[in-house]
């Protein structure tokens, strides 16, 4: 995909640029939870504060109300669930800090533009009479979408618009960083050893891992005689991403942003032009139709489930709210749980799928289509390049598995090209059966020790 330049941002009068940043303002206090008597905020999680003193809070509870964080529990120790819940909380309090922060610098950078304006010469053109005021640099820090008048939760449309881009401003840098690294997506196909799944015999199917869920040689349908990748919406999903160096050695993400800062050509594009976005490795995660390999974002990958886009919907049976996946999708830059951060060189996420979201499901020319994962880097300096963005294998979604295929059967070939069973020690990893249940792994997946097998769904074979 071609890279494109931001649009240098026009220089308007002192009583618009105020009123914008007021606007800014107000948006973030819209868009920032607040308190009520009962402690309950928007989000997934409930505050329970102090009536005499609202910013002491005594606990923190999932909406669910199963878990439930005080200070006693973290005296005596926090599970995992807890854990999570305190650490979800954190992050979102330091996001809002850090929008708050950002907001700030521009009302005040803007209320000193209109001081400056204010000091224009006269008509009698004044000697001591101020210079008129810059305009704001081209590397100005991407906007959030309710800076944009999108929303958190506003339906996701598609198309490059979505899209926030810089251009990278020295060749070097940007070739060194188009040719150097790249991301792979962790795909659960081969058994620790590295021999692929095959399809077994007279099952016709194995189990696979975390993602994709199954390897199924179709007997029905637009795929009959066919052996294609199978997701279930009966299991969640687990994607991981890992960077990596064409010159080899291991990096993280701190390396590619140390060759990124070198392509800023001032120490003010440093200081004004670096945000939250560009001091990060942030990755978008979209379900799409596997259908365009060269523009992921062509048209023709749009996996619409609005029945308003009566050219575009794809499905017979509308999936709740118009998403795709559980919990549901966000648009971009809005840290929605398929909005992941790399750390130390990896990133993850887990989620399932909505309510009718299947192949079966598909209506029209789209009966036949397949369905994959796109992951783009939200970077403003490296979402052009393709480098940073990979998507996966394609595969169907199925409402679950099919029932001839017990659990944990596992087909790879030996040396002599004969079917064998995949031990359960040889499985990197399983996939989790719920939500927030964590991916057990098997010895080869760097867990550590033999994990306990899952339960594998079943299902009737009309779901073939």
């Amino acid at each position: 995909m071609a890279e494109t330049e931001a649009e240098e941002p026009k220089s308007p009068e002192a009583s618009t640029e105020t009123a914008e940043a007021t606007e800014a303002a107000e948006a973030f206090e819209e868009a920032t939870p607040r308190h009520s008597q009962g402690g309950r905020a928007q989000g997934a999680v409930v505050a329970d504060i102090r009536l005499d003193d609202p910013d002491v809070i005594q606990a923190l509870t999932s909406d669910d109300g199963k878990v439930r964080v005080t200070r006693e529990t973290l005296k005596t120790g926090l599970t995992a669930d807890q854990a999570q819940l305190l650490w979800d909380w954190a992050m979102r309090q330091h996001a809002r800090c850090e929008t708050s922060k950002q907001i700030m610098k521009r009302f005040i950078r803007d209320m000193e533009t209109a001081i400056e304006q204010r000091n224009l010469p006269g008509p009698d053109g004044a000697d001591d009479a101020k210079p008129p005021p810059k305009a704001p640099p081209q590397h100005a820090p991407i906007a959030r979408p309710f800076e944009l008048r999108a929303g958190a939760n506003g339906y996701v449309g598609y198309g490059p618009d979505r899209w926030q881009r810089k251009k990278i401003g020295r060749k070097a840098i940007a070739k060194r960083l188009s040719e150097a690294y790249g991301i792979e997506l962790v795909q659960d196909v081969a058994d620790s050893n590295g021999a692929p799944y095959e399809v077994g015999n007279p099952s016709n199917a194995s189990y696979c891992g975390a993602f994709p869920h199954a390897l199924i040689r179709h007997k029905v349908g637009p795929h009959k005689g066919k052996d294609v990748y199978v997701c279930s919406g009966s299991l969640e999903v687990v994607l991981s991403i890992r960077l990596f160096c064409n010159e080899g050695g291991h990096v993280t993400e701190r390396n590619v942003l140390q060759d990124l800062r070198m392509a800023c050509t001032t120490e003010e594009e440093l200081e004004e032009g670096w945000g939250e976005f560009e001091k990060s490795l942030r990755f978008y995660i979209e379900l799409q139709f596997a259908c365009d390999d060269v523009d992921l974002d062509s048209r023709q990958n749009w996996i619409c489930a609005d029945i308003n886009e009566f050219a575009d919907n794809a499905f017979k049976k509308t999936p709740p709210g118009h998403k795709l996946l559980s919990p549901p999708e966000h648009v971009p830059y809005t840290e929605g749980r398929q909005e992941i951060s790399m750390r130390d060189g990896e990133a993850e996420a887990q989620f399932g799928f909505n309510q009718y979201v299947t192949t079966t499901n598909l209506g029209g020319d789209k009966t036949k289509h397949l369905f994959r994962f796109a992951i783009r880097c939200l970077n403003p300096y490296l979402n052009g390049l393709s480098n940073f963005n990979v998507v996966s294998k394609p595969f169907v979604i199925k409402r679950s598995l099919h029932n001839h295929l017990a659990a944990n059967e596992r087909w790879v070939k030996d040396d002599k090209g004969e079917l064998t069973k995949v031990p359960a020690h040889s499985v990197p990893r399983f996939a989790p059966g719920r939500p927030g249940a964590v991916a057990k792994r098997g010895g080869g997946g760097g867990g550590g020790g033999e994990a306990a097998p899952l339960a594998e769904e079943q299902v009737s074979d009309d779901e073939q």
